[in-house]
């Protein structure tokens, strides 16, 4: 078995340094789009973490998703500058560092697979390394920020007017540590004993209800793992106990959270006219068009943001919008009768950035800096 030297997550020791240096050109423009107040002050980088997952919790992301801080500095690193870029290039890295900012939001995460070597002829090494070197810590919201209400894809849905949206995917809401509830009934001249000898046990949560004038029901929220402790501290009852449930604990969806958002819209257009919108919304000169079989116009729209084929998927809508779809998914869309526009995968997300960006600075209360990079942009263009 072969061992990691570097985990997804890099956690920076203060005086660490490497032999090697990162070369490039140093940005000396006036950067444009910055929010802040005249005089910002700063955070630090754990207050700032923290009130970035009160934002948009990290359990909202896929599970195969890296999300959360991927970089971090050894305390104490204070906060003054935060950089936002869709992508996490060579380029926005030495912006972010001309620019001095303390801390960059990349929203697809620039590690996202162990790393065993960090070297110097792979160009996302040569930024990790810069941002230790220069202790600029890395932060990735990536499909969090998909699922988030008032997240990426509700702004792609705003190319559209329409009069009800919800997610495709829906999210469910976290359970916290506990997946299981267990229930014991006991005679109610029992139920203080066995609730002391319940209570306390670790990473549990014990209450007690009185059923009738004979029983009482106590009831434990637990784990698969703190099971055997409880069973434990309960067999010397019984004798006493009536009987003994567990239950599963089930996630309620998450209103107005989950992945892709689809709609109504308020009146129905053309498919020449939702590409204008489209292209309008996102900025762009050109998009790639799939026309359904006897698709006309457009009445409901799925949207996701990025690369949409595991998402949009037999959807009874008449257009779906997406960065990107594999052939045959598109293929089969066309020949459902629904009609696809594609975007490109970051086209879809980066927009967004500058709604970030006005939300941050009011959730930070203007203490931060925030900047949108001016480097970060899709890798493709239309030739």
């Amino acid at each position: 078995m072969i061992k990691t030297i570097l985990s997804t997550k890099i956690i920076l020791q203060r005086r660490f340094s490497f032999s090697f240096g990162i070369r490039g050109s140093l940005f000396s423009f006036l950067h444009q789009n910055t929010f802040c107040a005249t005089a910002c002050s700063e955070m630090d980088l754990k207050s700032v973490v923290r009130k970035l997952q009160q934002f948009a919790d990290p359990s909202l992301a896929e599970s195969w998703d890296n999300v959360g801080l991927l970089v971090e500095p050894t305390p104490p690193h204070e906060v003054k500058k935060v950089m936002l870029t869709n992508d996490l290039t060579e380029a926005v890295y030495q912006e972010a560092k001309a620019w001095k900012a303390n801390l960059i939001i990349s929203y697809h995460p620039p590690i996202f697979v162990p790393m065993k070597k960090l070297e110097q002829r792979k160009w996302k090494d040569r930024i990790i390394t810069g941002c230790i070197e220069n202790r600029i810590a890395i932060y990735s919201p990536h499909t969090s920020y998909d699922a988030l209400a008032g997240g990426v894809n509700d702004w792609l849905m705003e190319a559209f007017d329409t009069k009800s949206t919800s997610p495709v995917t829906p999210s469910v809401a976290s359970t916290g540590p506990h997946n299981k509830r267990m229930q014991i009934t006991v005679p109610r001249s029992t139920q203080d004993a066995l609730f002391k000898a319940v209570n306390g046990i670790q990473n549990t949560l014990v209450t007690m209800q009185e059923l009738n004038q004979d029983l009482s029901q106590i009831n434990i929220l637990c784990s698969n793992g703190t099971i055997p402790a409880i069973l434990q501290n309960t067999q010397d009852f019984s004798d006493k106990i009536q009987s003994t449930e567990l239950l599963e604990l089930q996630k309620a969806p998450k209103p107005g959270y989950g992945m892709g958002r689809i709609g109504k819209l308020t009146s129905p257009i053309s498919v020449s006219e939702a590409v204008e919108r489209v292209k309008r919304h996102l900025g762009l000169a050109h998009v790639r068009l799939a026309t359904g079989v006897g698709c006309e116009n457009i009445s409901s729209v799925a949207v996701c943001a990025g690369s949409g084929s595991s998402v949009l998927k037999n959807l009874d809508v008449s257009l779906y919008v997406t960065g990107e779809m594999g052939h045959h998914d598109v293929l089969h869309a066309v020949h459902s009768g629904t009609s696809v526009i594609l975007c490109d995968h970051s086209n879809t997300e980066r927009g967004f950035l500058k709604v970030l960006q006005r939300t941050l600075t009011e959730l930070f209360q203007t203490k931060i800096e925030f900047q949108v990079s001016t480097f970060d942009q899709d890798p493709l263009v239309i030739v």
